[in-house]
């Protein structure tokens, strides 16, 4: 359930791989990839699926056991689903927050919060470059990131579900392009339960 253990397992699940085209879709080094290649293949979670012969050693193949791997809950050692969502997603939540801060940085310089009431007199905290002047990534110029919270969004169910599949279609579209950049997308959204 580890991210970073997921991430190395992926090249493998669900379609084969020798270990020089692993390491070419991880941008790895091929001994890092073998070494954990022997490591999944000795917990079964890898299986060599064929080999290419060749002057000395034959290229082996390999996938995962399985195309399809569920973990039910119960097996993980999280106390509790929150508990396991919040381990899952802090992996995730340091790398996005580690590199908007960092283009922001290189982008714009300094930066500061600024803590006001809004002209309807809501209370307002929001990353500046100075106290006149919010920060915004949004210029052409400017890096993609955006890390961005609203817990004051009021909706009817049916704009809540419409909003959450217009962010899934839109996180889709996306995701099937093929970019020069790699970047870390979140969407999330869910209704406040508790004040």
């Amino acid at each position: 359930m580890n991210p970073t253990t997921l991430r190395q397992l992926a090249p493998f699940l669900g379609r084969e791989r020798t270990i020089g085209e692993a390491a070419l879709d991880g941008g790895e080094r091929p001994n890092t990839v073998l070494k954990r290649v022997q490591r999944f293949l000795a917990a079964g979670l890898l299986e060599v699926v064929g080999e290419t012969p060749r002057r000395g050693r034959a290229i082996k193949r390999y996938r995962t056991v399985a195309d399809l791997f569920f973990v039910p809950f119960e097996a993980t050692a999280a106390e509790s689903l929150e508990a396991s969502l919040a381990e899952r997603d802090a992996f995730w939540e340091r790398q996005l927050r580690r590199n908007v801060v960092r283009a922001r940085i290189e982008a714009l310089g300094t930066w500061g919060t600024r803590i006001y009431r809004d002209e309807r007199g809501r209370l307002q905290v929001q990353t500046a470059v100075t106290p006149e002047a919010d920060a915004t990534t949004l210029d052409a110029g400017a890096p993609a990131v955006l890390s961005s919270w609203r817990d004051s969004v009021t909706l009817d169910f049916e704009d809540a579900k419409a909003l959450q599949r217009e962010m899934y279609e839109l996180l889709l579209r996306y995701e099937q392009k093929e970019g020069a950049q790699r970047y870390v997308v979140r969407l999330a959204l869910a209704p406040v339960l508790d004040r």
